[in-house]
Parts: structure tokens; C-alpha cells; sequence
């Protein structure tokens, strides 16, 4: 009975003739697979300049009718060889490929694998990935050597500058007592962190006499006899030669978005004298960007001026006049808004999305007593100065753009800090609307500073980076050089810097560079699309790019799509999206005038705009002329509202009424 080889029907070898052929085969060294096919070892060794590769492995190939070792290598070269000289031939292309220079690195590189092609396919992959990081490597060195980044700091400025820290909690006059010196030196500059406090210190100090000009993204509002600016702090000149320069809220230094604008500021500064103002936080990270310009850092204590108290958690009908509610999303401010009108309370409300101008209209209503009650986000933690007297936390954790966290005792104490404005109030209260966050707030305010971990210095490229590493890696889309700098740059340097979170700025960049016309425009001028403060999230970015082909196209931008009505289902949401591109228009405006020609008109609809986001506000903040059906609400003399107005009444229930006798 002899056995089927199944769909070639060939037949199959006797026992015996079996068993000599894998004694033939065991005795050659090789291995039996089937009764048909044997595995032969092979071993080759290539030499790509001073590299020696090394590939070792079994290739399976029909069983020789000749059972010998110059029949299995005729049957190895058949096969192999083919594939052999392939991957002689792709080594090679990838060698002239990748590298720009000879390769200078001897080593030896073995693959052994149970198959020999499978070896081949490893080493193939292998060696471009090693050949690929030696041209990484060289062009990291090259970038390291050519680009000066190392030396970033000490290249902002040489002069001798002295520099004093005004460290102390919110309420305790640090930034009053800078902005004293400020009005006392002949020529100077204020930072700030946001454009409605640069407004506020413009103001004040035009109020005081100093002639003084403001500088912000969108603006300008130049004073024609000013030796003074307020302004934000990325809008720096670090030309202009000043006697004193502010810079506030220093612990956003700690920050990776926007770090990099204070290290530049601080660094770069062309000042006599630079104060800083800011928490303990932001003092240890002065301490350590002032040690690596090599100056001395001179510190002035400042305490607060009225006590601060944590106090029960409360409900929300307790609210009273002069409490600020802290939301740490949109949503929950505007939610949060309609259910305090129920209470019978005015609000206003303070959020990232809204444009400076509404913001100070919100922060005016608050302020003159029109709204009862301010909800706002974390924002109001930056320096803004309203007349709270309790803050009230309705959560103690957020959303930080990766995950939902809770709130750090530095980021606690920076908000809590904003009830109690002196002056106004005796002391500022804080609560919750939870008693285990009161907890957590009362352990935060009253936990002694610790020493943070190192944490690096941020830095952002300049125009002038990007043209040079332009050039050393021969790209001009700043995505991808911003990706470089953002992936690859001082990846290696133990000088404790670091290149800021650039990851909007890449977004936005390959978006526009999307557009073949766009990237015909100058490098500068990508660059300053790139940094345009648009949503990434939101129609604006789309926009965007169409506005900025129609630069490269030579064309004029009107900015249509302001005017235009808004397809959002929620209206307020919709008026946001309007106002934020009237804004990114202006900031445009600003820098490329000759393209961007309808400046007065924008103005004039984002003030449409900004009165019908102030609009719908209000209406969410208007207090309900009933609540719930029940009688208004009737305030005390000091206009406080009693407990017991928001206590439930029973309803009315006709069933329980006695029977009337007929």
C-alpha cells in the first residue's frame, strides 16, 4: 500500500527509501522539512564601507535528486541569490539616500534568524534605520553647532541689568508697588499676562499722568508723547532701551504653551532694571533662569493685606452679592449662570472664548454692582482686579487639555487669593459647593511652599531659527521645521532647556502650507501666520487658510466671513466664532496691512458682535422675575437675600383641602 501525495498524486517513497534519505540528509547538516523539501544553512557577509553585516539563517528549497553539498548550494543559489543581490542593491540606494557624507562608523552588525530571507528582511530594515540615525545624529550636531540654541539666553542680551522678584500671594501690593516705580521712571514697560490687565494698567497710568501707549496682538494705541507701554508680554520690543521693566504673573514662566514669551522677556529685555512680579512658584523658576544669565536676583517679600478664610461649603441658594463662582469649562459658566438667575441674582461671566472687550464689560457689570453674582474660569486667576469678596468653587478639578486633573495647590491658592479686595472687604472667604473640596481647599491654602521638582526653561525658535535650520536641513515648510525643533532640538542638551509645546503652531502651519500658493510666500511671513492666535478647534482654521491664499494669490481680504450669518446651533457659541475671527482679522491687520484692507470695518462688526455676545449674557444673567412659580425674591437692607427665601414651600395640594358641608 503505497501513500497519495494528495493533488499531484504523486506517489510516495517506501519506509526504507525514507529512512536513508534522512540519513542523508542529517549526515549533509541539513534540515528535513517534508518528504520533498529540506532547509540548508546559509550564511553570507556583505561589507558596506566600514560596516560588516552578517546574515544567518536556513532557506528551504526542493529536495536535490542528488544528495550532495554542491547540489544544495546549486539549489541555494537559485534561490537565494536572487534575493541576495536585491538587498545588496537596496542597501546601497538607502546608503546615497540618506546620507550626505560617507559613512565613518565601523561596526559589525549580525542578524541570525531560524530563515535565512527572514534575516535578509531584517537586516534590510535594520540598517536603514541605522543609517537614518546617523544622518539624524550628524544633522543633530550640525543644528547644535550652526544654530546657537545652546547659547539662546546669553545671545538676548549681554548689558549689565539688575533684577529684583516681588514674590507674595494675590492682595498683598506686589504689582501695585511695581507699577509705583514704573510711574517714577523716566521710560518703561509693563507685561502682562492677558490684554484686559495690559488695558487696565494703560488706563490707570494715563489716569495718573503718564503718557502711555498700549501694544497687543490686535492693537495699538499709541500715545504721540508716551515713554511708556503697557502691553502683553509677547509683544515685546527687546530693542527699546527702557530704565525699568515690569513683568507680571512671572510663575507663567512654569508654563509649556506660553513659558517660552517670559523666558524672553526677562532674558531679552532691554532694561536697567527688571522687576518681576509673581507667586513662590514663579520665584523658583526666576531663581533658575536668572542663574544661567549669571546675574543676581534680589528678592522683596510682600505679605497679604487682609486675612483669607476657608469657610463651610455652601449651596447654591446661598450665593450673596459679591461672590465669584470658579467653573473650569464654558458649559458649566453658562449653565451655571441660568441657575442662578433661578435664585433670583444677576450674573456676569468671564471665560477664555470671549473677547477682551465683553470680558471687561462683564468684569464693569460686576464691578459697579449691574450683576449680582461673577462666574468666571480659572482666567480670573491672571492678575485681574475685581471687588470679590468670596470665591466659590463649584469643582476642584479640570480639564488640562490631556486629562481631567485636580487642581494644584499653587493653581488653589492663585484663585482663592482674588477674594478680599483691600479696601473693600475686611478679609476674603473661600468655599465650595462640596464639603470634601473645602477640605481640599483648606489644606491647599494653608500647606506650607515645597521645593518643585527642576523643571526646564521653555524656549520658542525665532524667524531667525527657522531660516537657519531652513537651510542646514533644506526645507522651507515651517511645519516641519517647527516639528524638528519641537522633536529634535536641545534633545541633548544638559542646559536644562526646552523647546515650548509647538504642537498648535504645527497645525496650523500644515494647514496653510496645504495651499501650493501659500508656500510661494516668503518664510518670514509663513512664520507669522503660523504663530496666529486661531481655534484649531473651530471654523477659524479653514478660514484662515483661505485668507492666507488669498495673500499668496496677491488678492485683498475682507473678512466676509465675519458678517456672514454663523451656522452654529447655539447662538452665543456662534457670536464666539465670530468674535474670535474679527480678532485673528486684526491681528492679521496689523502686520500685513496692504492685504488685509478692511481694518475699520472689522472693528465695527466685532463691536456688533461683542454687543450681542454682551446681549445673550446678560440674558443668561438676568435674574427671573419668579422662581420656580414662587413669589420674587425680596432682598434684605444690605441686599443680601435670606436663607429662608430659598428654602422649598410645600404645594399647593386641593385633595387635602377640608370638604365643605352641603
Amino acid at each position: 500500500m503505497e501513500e497519495s501525495t494528495g493533488a499531484n498524486d504523486i506517489p510516495a517513497q517506501p519506509k526504507t527509501d525514507r529512512l536513508a534519505l534522512r540519513r542523508a540528509v542529517d549526515k549533509l547538516g541539513w534540515k528535513w522539512v517534508t518528504r520533498h523539501t529540506v532547509a540548508i544553512r546559509l550564511e553570507r557577509e556583505f561589507l558596506f564601507g566600514p560596516r560588516k553585516v552578517q546574515l544567518r539563517g536556513r532557506v528551504t528549497v526542493p529536495m536535490p535528486a542528488d544528495m550532495t553539498n554542491a547540489a544544495g548550494e546549486a539549489a541555494l543559489a537559485q534561490l537565494a541569490e536572487p534575493r541576495i543581490n536585491a538587498f545588496r542593491v537596496s542597501v546601497q540606494r538607502t546608503i546615497a539616500r540618506t546620507l550626505s557624507e560617507p559613512d565613518d562608523v565601523s561596526a559589525e552588525h549580525v542578524y541570525e534568524r531560524s530563515d535565512f530571507f527572514e534575516a535578509l528582511h531584517d537586516a534590510e530594515h535594520g540598517l536603514a534605520q541605522t543609517y537614518q540615525a546617523l544622518a539624524d545624529r550628524r544633522l543633530d550636531d550640525r543644528v547644535e553647532a550652526e544654530l546657537g540654541l545652546t547659547f539662546y539666553l546669553e545671545a538676548l542680551r549681554t548689558e549689565t541689568r539688575t533684577f529684583e522678584y516681588f514674590v507674595g500671594p494675590t492682595n498683598s501690593g506686589k504689582t501695585h508697588a511695581a507699577i509705583e516705580m514704573l510711574r517714577a521712571s523716566k521710560t518703561g514697560v509693563y507685561l502682562a499676562p492677558l490684554r484686559l490687565l495690559a488695558l487696565e494698567i494703560y488706563e490707570r497710568l494715563n489716569d495718573l499722568g503718564v503718557a502711555t501707549s498700549l501694544v497687543t496682538g490686535e492693537e495699538r494705541m499709541l500715545h504721540p508723547y508716551a515713554r511708556h507701554v503697557s502691553s502683553t508680554v509677547e509683544m515685546i520690543d527687546l530693542h527699546a532701551p527702557l530704565d525699568l521693566a515690569v513683568v507680571d504673573e512671572a510663575q507663567m514662566l512654569e508654563d509649556p504653551q506660553r513659558g517660552w514669551a517670559w523666558t524672553q522677556a526677562i532674558a531679552g529685555v532691554n532694561a536697567r532694571h527688571v522687576v518681576l512680579c509673581g507667586s513662590v512658584e514663579g520665584l523658583r523658576a526666576a531663581q533658575r533662569l536668572t542663574k544661567h544669565l549669571g546675574v543676581t536676583l534680589t528678592i522683596r517679600k510682600f505679605q497679604r493685606k487682609n486675612a483669607l478664610r476657608v469657610v463651610p461649603a455652601i449651596k447654591l441658594g446661598a450665593l450673596q452679592p459679591g461672590d465669584a463662582v470658579v467653573a473650569f469649562s464654558r458649559k458649566a459658566v453658562v449653565e451655571l449662570q441660568v441657575d442662578i438667575a433661578t435664585r433670583g441674582f444677576t450674573s456676569a461671566a468671564i471665560y477664555g472664548a470671549l473677547s477682551p472687550l465683553v470680558r471687561r464689560r462683564e468684569a464693569d457689570r460686576f464691578r459697579t454692582g449691574a450683576a449680582d453674582i461673577l462666574v468666571a474660569t480659572d482666567a480670573i486667576g491672571l492678575g485681574l482686579n475685581l471687588p470679590i469678596r468670596r470665591v466659590v468653587f463649584s469643582a476642584v478639578d479640570k480639564w488640562d487639555g490631556t486629562e481631567m486633573r485636580e487642581l494644584a495647590t499653587s493653581e488653589i491658592r492663585q484663585l482663592a487669593g482674588r477674594a478680599g479686595r483691600y479696601g473693600m472687604h475686611e478679609e476674603g472667604l473661600v468655599t465650595a459647593f462640596h464639603e470634601k473640596d473645602v477640605q481640599l481647599l483648606e489644606a491647599s491654602i494653608a500647606a506650607p511652599p515645597v521645593n518643585a521638582d527642576e523643571r526646564p526653561i521653555w524656549i520658542a525658535p525665532t524667524d531667525e531659527h527657522l531660516r537657519r535650520l531652513s537651510a542646514i536641513i533644506a526645507t522651507k515648510r515651517v511645519s516641519r521645521l517647527l516639528r524638528f525643533f519641537q522633536t529634535r532640538v536641545l534633545q541633548r542638551s544638559d542646559e536644562g532647556m526646552r523647546i515650548a509645546d509647538l504642537t498648535d503652531q504645527i497645525e496650523v502651519a500644515g494647514a496653510l502650507e496645504s495651499s501650493d500658493a501659500f508656500l510661494r510666500l516668503p518664510l518670514d511671513v509663513r512664520c507669522a501666520y503660523g504663530r496666529a492666535p486661531v481655534n484649531t478647534r473651530g471654523p477659524g482654521l479653514a478660514i484662515l487658510a483661505r485668507w492666507g491664499e488669498t495673500h499668496a494669490s496677491g488678492g485683498s481680504v475682507l473678512g466676509t466671513e465675519i458678517q456672514s450669518a454663523s451656522g452654529a446651533r447655539d447662538r452665543l457659541l456662534g457670536f464666539e466664532d465670530k468674535s474670535r475671527l474679527a480678532t485673528l482679522y486684526l491681528w492679521l491687520a496689523q502686520r500685513f496691512p496692504n492685504t488685509y484692507i478692511n481694518h475699520d470695518a472689522v472693528v465695527r462688526a466685532r463691536d456688533t458682535i461683542d454687543a450681542d455676545i454682551a446681549a445673550a449674557l446678560l440674558k443668561n444673567g438676568a435674574k427671573s422675575k419668579k422662581r420656580n412659580g414662587a413669589h420674587p425674591v425680596r432682598r434684605m437692607a444690605d441686599g443680601r437675600i435670606p436663607q429662608r427665601a430659598f428654602e422649598k414651600k410645600p404645594a399647593f395640594n386641593k385633595k387635602k383641602l377640608p370638604k365643605t358641608k352641603r
